[in-house]
C-alpha cells in the first residue's frame, strides 16, 4: 500500500522539476539580456530577449523588454510588433500603451497615433487614458497643432497628473510655446519622480548645454549613461560636446560605443568623419563621408565638412560645389561663406569671393574673420578705401586682435590716411607689442606726413632682429630717400633685394631712386618687376599710367611694360584696366576692348571698374549697343557708382533717350540726395537739356532741400563760375554763406572774386571766415596765396607757418613756405627752407617741388644733387606747359657745374619766345655770358 504514494510523490517531483526547468530556461536569457543592457551592449541584449521570447512567448515583461531594446537599436518593425504583444500578453497597460505610442512616434506616424489611440470620454482606466492623452499631445505638437496639443496635455494632467510621461508632455508644450523656464521645470518634476529616466535626463542636459553650462550638461549625460550605457542619443550628444571642447579622445570613445550599438547610425558615422578630419586623416574622412552621400545634405554641417575635406585633398571643384550648396542652404552661417570665399580666392577669383562675403555682410551675419578676409581681398585688389571699411568692421567685432589692427593700419596707409595709419599701428602695438610690421607702419605713416624725424625715431626703436627684416630694410632706404641721400637709399634697397630677392618694397624704392637720378629706363624696368610679383600694385600702376598720360618719348616704353605685365597676368582686373586706359590714350581702343573682353574678365562680381572701362572702350569705337550693355552691368555691380551712372546717362542721351537718362539721374538723387557728384550729374543733364537757366533753377531747388545739403549750396556758384561769370558766382556763394556759413563756401567766394580780378574782395571774403576760424589751415593757405599775389611775402610766410603747423603734410604749403624762406637769402633761412623743401618733395615729388628743392640745394652749394632735381623739374613738365623760369634755374646750376653746352641748350628754347617771367632779364644775361664763354 506504500507504493502508490511513492509513485505520486515521484510524479509530483518530476512535474515540479519540469516547471523549475522551464522557468530557469526563460529566466536565464532574461538575466543575460538585462546584464548586456546594463553594460550598454544592446545587440547582445536584443539577442537574449529574443531567446527569452522564444522560451516564453506569452510573457509580457519579456516582450516589452524586446520592444524597448529594438526601438533603441532602430529596429522599429520588431519594436512595434513586440510592444503590441506586450500589451496583449498582460504587461502593465499604461506602460505598454506608452511604449507602443513611442514606437509610433519614432516612425513618424503621428496621424496614426490620433487615429489608433482615441481618448475615451469616460475612461475606466485613467492611467491608460493619461498615456493616450500624452501620446495625442505628442502627435498634435509634432503636426504643429498647438491648440489641440494644449487640450491633450490638459487631459493628461487631469487623468495622470503624476505620470512621468505627463511631465514630459507638459515640457514639450512649454517648449513649443518658447517658455523654456516652464519646460525645464516640468523636466525637473519628471526627474524628481524618476532620477534615471533617460528622456528627462537628455532634455535636462540639453537645457544646461544651451545655457553654456557645459560641465553640468556633461555630468547629467554621465548620470544618464551610468543608468543606460547603451543610450545612443546620449552617447552621441556627449561626443559632440566633447568635440567642441577639444577632447577628441573621449569623444571617440563615445562615438565607438554608439556605433557598437548601432553601426549604421548616421550621426555616429558623421562624427567619425569629424574625428578623422580633426586628426587630418583626410582620405579616411572622405571615405567615411562617401557612406553618407545620400543623407549628407540633411546633416546640419555635413556639406561644410565635405567641402573642408575635399579642399584638404586638393579637389577644388568638389570642395567649391559642396561649399556652394552649404552656403545656399544656410546663407546666414559665416562659416560657409568664409570657406566658399577662401576657395574662390584660391581659384584666383577674388571678385567672386568679395561678392560672397558682401552678401553675408548685407545679411548682417558677417563675423570678424569674414570682414578680415573681405578686407584682405579689397587690399589685394587695389581698393584701399573698401579695405579700410572692412577692417574697421573686423576691428569692432574683434577689438583685441592686434593683427587686424595692423592690417587696418596698412589699408589706411594705402588709402592715404597717415594719421589713421598711426592710430591703428599704435593700437596694434598696444595689443601685441611684438606685432610684425606695426612699428614699421608707424614709421612709414610718419614719412607719408613728411615727418622724417618721427619716422627715424620709430626705426631706431626696432630690435636688431627686426632691422634685418625686409620691412625695416626698405624703411631705412625710404628714410635716406626722404633726406635725398639718393646714393645711400640705393645701397639700402639693393641690400634688401640681395637678402629678399622677391621684395616689392625694395623694387619700388629703387624705382624712386632711379627716377630721382634721371634713369627712367631703370625705373620702368623695376616697376615691371613689381607688377610681375604684385599685378595690381597701385603705385606701380599709377606711376606707369602717369608716364603714359604725360606723353613724350617714355609713354610707349611705359605702355610696353604694362603690356608685358598684363600678358603674364591676363585675369588681373586692375592691370587690365590700366593697360586699356593707356591703349585708349594711345588711340587704340580696339586693342583696349580686346584686353577687357576676355572670358575671365567678363565674369560678374568683379566690381564697377571693369565693365565701366569696357563701356568706355566700346564707346570710343562707336559700338554703342555694347557700350550701353557694359555700362548697365557696371551700374548693376554698384548702384551708388557715379561714374557708371554718368556713363550710362551719356549713352542714353546720345541715343536720344532723354527720358530714360532723366529717370536714371532722378533715381540716383533718390538713392543719395546729398552726394555732390550725383548733384553734379543732375546739374549737367539739366544744362545739356535746357541750358544754364534750367540748370540754375535745379541748383536753387536742390539748395532749398535739407536732404541735399551741404553740397547743394555750392551748385549755383559753381555753375556761374563755369560760365565765366566769376563776380556773379562770388555773389551766389556769399548768398549761400548767409544761409549756412562754411569754410568751403568762404573759399569758393574768395576764389571767385580772385578770378574776377578783385583781389581786395577776395581777401575780405576769406578774412570774414578766418575771423571766426583763425586756425582753418585750408583757408589760411588760400589767404597766403592772395598775399603772394599782392606781393606781401611776409604776411604769406606768417600764414604758411601756421598752415604747416596745422597740416604738416600739406606739400603745397611746405613748398611755398620753403621758397619764401629761401628768397630771404640768409644762411639760417636757407637751412630751414631746405628741410621744408625736402619734406615737400618727398610728400609730392612733382615738377614744382623738385624745382624748389633743387634750387635751394643749388644756392646752398650742393650742385650735383641740385642738378638731379632741376633736370627732373624741367623734364616732368606737361607737354606744351614748359616754365622758362625752371629752365633758367637749371641752366644756372649747369653753368656752376661746368656744363655750359647743356646750359645753352636748355636756355635757348626757353627764351626763344616772348614769355614774360620775373627772371627773364637774368636768364638773357646768363645766355649771353654762356655764349661769350663766361
Amino acid at each position: 500500500m506504500a507504493k502508490p504514494p511513492r509513485k505520486t510523490t515521484l510524479l509530483l517531483a518530476a512535474t515540479i522539476a519540469l516547471g523549475l526547468g522551464a522557468g530557469a530556461a526563460s529566466a536565464q536569457p532574461l538575466q543575460r539580456a538585462r546584464a548586456a543592457e546594463a553594460r550598454g551592449d544592446l545587440r547582445a541584449a536584443q539577442i537574449e530577449y529574443r531567446n527569452a521570447v522564444r522560451a516564453e512567448p506569452q510573457n509580457g515583461v519579456v516582450r516589452a523588454g524586446l520592444a524597448q531594446i529594438s526601438m533603441e537599436l532602430g529596429d522599429l518593425d520588431t519594436a512595434e510588433r513586440e510592444a503590441r504583444a506586450a500589451l496583449e500578453n498582460g504587461y502593465d497597460a499604461p506602460a505598454a500603451t506608452a511604449l507602443l505610442i513611442r514606437v509610433y512616434a519614432a516612425r513618424g506616424r503621428f496621424r496614426e497615433i490620433l487615429r489608433d489611440f482615441p481618448l475615451p470620454e469616460n475612461p475606466q482606466q485613467p492611467a491608460v487614458a493619461g498615456q493616450v492623452a500624452v501620446g495625442r499631445a505628442l502627435a498634435h505638437l509634432a503636426l504643429g497643432e498647438r491648440d489641440a496639443g494644449r487640450a491633450a496635455v490638459a487631459a493628461a494632467q487631469r487623468l495622470a497628473p503624476n505620470a512621468i510621461e505627463t511631465h514630459l508632455a507638459t515640457a514639450g508644450l512649454a517648449l513649443a510655446d518658447n517658455d523654456r523656464a516652464a519646460s525645464e521645470a516640468a523636466i525637473d518634476r519628471a526627474l524628481a519622480a524618476d532620477p534615471t529616466r533617460a528622456e528627462a535626463l537628455l532634455r535636462k542636459a540639453a537645457f544646461q548645454l544651451e545655457r553654456g553650462e557645459t560641465p553640468a550638461g556633461l555630468e547629467t549625460l554621465g548620470r544618464l549613461l551610468t543608468a543606460a550605457p547603451g543610450n545612443l542619443a546620449a552617447r552621441l550628444l556627449r561626443a559632440e560636446i566633447l568635440l567642441r571642447s577639444g577632447e577628441d579622445a573621449r569623444a571617440k570613445q563615445d562615438v565607438d560605443a554608439a556605433l557598437r550599438v548601432q553601426p549604421g547610425s548616421v550621426q555616429g558615422v558623421y562624427l567619425t568623419a569629424v574625428l578623422q578630419a580633426r586628426a587630418q586623416d583626410w582620405r579616411a574622412a572622405d571615405e567615411t563621408l562617401q557612406r553618407l552621400s545620400s543623407v549628407l545634405p540633411n546633416i546640419p554641417d555635413g556639406l561644410l565638412l565635405l567641402a573642408s575635406v575635399k579642399r584638404a585633398l586638393n579637389q577644388a571643384g568638389q570642395a567649391e560645389d559642396a561649399a556652394q550648396r552649404y552656403n545656399a542652404r544656410r546663407p546666414e552661417d559665416p562659416r560657409g561663406a568664409k570657406l566658399l570665399a577662401t576657395l574662390q580666392i584660391e581659384g584666383n577669383r577674388p571678385g567672386d569671393a568679395a561678392a560672397t562675403l558682401t552678401r553675408l555682410v548685407q545679411r548682417g551675419a558677417a563675423d570678424a574673420e569674414a570682414f578680415d578676409i573681405l578686407g584682405r581681398i579689397h587690399a589685394g585688389s587695389g581698393r584701399p578705401r573698401e579695405a579700410v571699411q572692412a577692417f574697421q568692421q573686423a576691428a569692432q567685432l574683434a577689438p583685441a586682435d592686434g593683427g587686424i589692427q595692423a592690417r587696418l593700419a596698412a589699408a589706411r596707409l594705402a588709402a592715404g590716411d597717415a594719421a589713421g595709419t598711426q592710430r591703428a599701428a599704435e593700437e596694434s602695438l598696444r595689443l601685441a607689442p611684438d606685432q610684425a610690421g606695426a612699428r614699421e607702419l608707424m614709421a612709414i605713416a610718419a614719412l607719408t606726413r613728411g615727418d622724417v624725424t618721427t619716422a627715424q625715431a620709430e626705426w631706431e626703436r626696432l630690435t636688431p632682429e627686426q632691422r634685418r627684416g625686409e620691412p625695416a630694410g626698405t624703411l631705412e632706404g625710404l628714410l635716406k630717400l626722404a633726406r635725398f641721400d639718393v646714393a645711400g637709399a640705393r645701397t639700402s634697397f639693393e641690400m634688401v633685394l640681395r637678402a629678399f630677392p622677391d621684395s616689392v618694397g625694395a623694387r619700388l624704392g629703387l624705382a624712386r631712386v632711379a627716377t630721382a637720378q634721371g634713369q627712367p629706363e631703370e625705373a620702368e624696368r623695376l616697376l615691371g618687376e613689381v607688377l610681375a610679383r604684385a599685378p595690381s600694385h597701385p603705385e606701380a600702376l599709377g606711376r606707369l599710367a602717369a608716364t603714359i598720360a604725360a606723353g613724350g618719348p617714355r609713354a610707349a616704353t611705359a605702355r610696353a611694360v604694362l603690356e608685358r605685365a598684363q600678358a603674364a597676368a591676363p585675369t588681373e582686373p586692375m592691370l587690365a584696366i590700366a593697360l586699356a586706359s593707356s591703349l585708349a590714350l594711345g588711340r587704340d581702343p580696339a586693342k583696349a576692348v580686346a584686353v577687357l573682353n576676355t572670358e575671365a574678365l567678363r565674369r560678374p562680381n568683379q566690381g564697377v571698374a571693369l565693365p565701366l572701362a569696357r563701356s568706355q572702350a566700346h564707346a570710343a569705337l562707336e559700338q554703342w549697343a555694347e557700350a550701353e550693355e557694359a555700362a548697365r552691368l557696371a551700374l548693376a555691380e554698384d548702384a551708388s557708382s557715379i561714374p557708371a551712372r554718368r556713363q550710362l546717362v551719356a549713352l542714353l542721351l546720345r541715343a536720344g533717350n532723354a527720358r530714360s537718362a532723366e529717370a536714371l539721374v532722378q533715381e540716383g538723387l533718390r538713392l543719395d540726395p546729398a552726394n555732390p557728384a550725383m548733384q553734379g550729374l543732375a546739374i549737367s543733364l539739366a544744362q545739356q537739356s535746357g541750358g544754364l537757366d534750367t540748370a540754375l533753377v535745379l541748383a536753387d531747388r536742390l539748395a532749398d532741400s535739407d536732404a541735399a545739403r551741404p553740397a547743394s549750396l555750392l551748385l549755383r556758384g559753381d555753375l556761374l563760375l563755369a560760365a565765366r561769370r566769376p563776380a556773379d558766382a562770388a555773389r551766389a556763394f556769399a548768398a549761400m554763406r548767409a544761409r549756412a556759413e562754411s569754410s568751403v563756401l568762404a573759399q569758393r567766394e574768395a576764389a571767385s572774386w580772385q578770378a574776377a580780378g578783385d583781389l581786395p574782395a577776395a581777401m575780405a571774403a576769406i578774412d570774414r571766415w578766418l575771423a571766426g576760424a583763425p586756425e582753418d589751415a585750408e583757408a589760411l593757405n588760400l589767404r597766403a596765396q592772395f598775399d603772394l599775389q599782392a606781393g606781401r611775402n611776409a604776411d604769406a610766410e606768417r600764414r604758411l607757418l601756421t598752415v604747416v603747423e596745422r597740416a604738416p603734410d600739406n606739400a603745397v604749403a611746405l613748398n611755398n613756405l620753403a621758397w619764401l624762406m629761401a628768397e630771404r637769402g640768409g644762411e639760417a633761412e636757407l637751412g630751414r627752407a631746405r628741410g621744408m623743401a625736402e619734406r615737400a618733395y618727398f610728400l609730392l615729388p612733382n615738377s614744382d617741388t623738385a624745382d624748389t628743392f633743387g634750387w635751394i640745394l643749388a644756392r646752398g652749394g650742393d650742385t650735383q644733387r641740385a642738378l638731379v632735381l632741376l633736370r627732373q623739374a624741367v623734364a616732368a613738365q606737361p607737354q606744351g606747359q614748359s616754365d622758362p623760369a625752371k629752365a633758367f634755374r637749371l641752366a644756372s646750376a649747369l653753368r656752376t657745374a661746368g656744363e655750359r653746352a647743356e646750359a645753352v641748350r636748355v636756355l635757348e628754347p626757353a627764351l626763344a619766345g616772348n614769355a614774360a617771367f620775373p627772371e627773364r632779364a637774368q636768364a638773357e644775361r646768363l645766355l649771353a655770358e654762356l655764349r661769350a664763354g663766361r
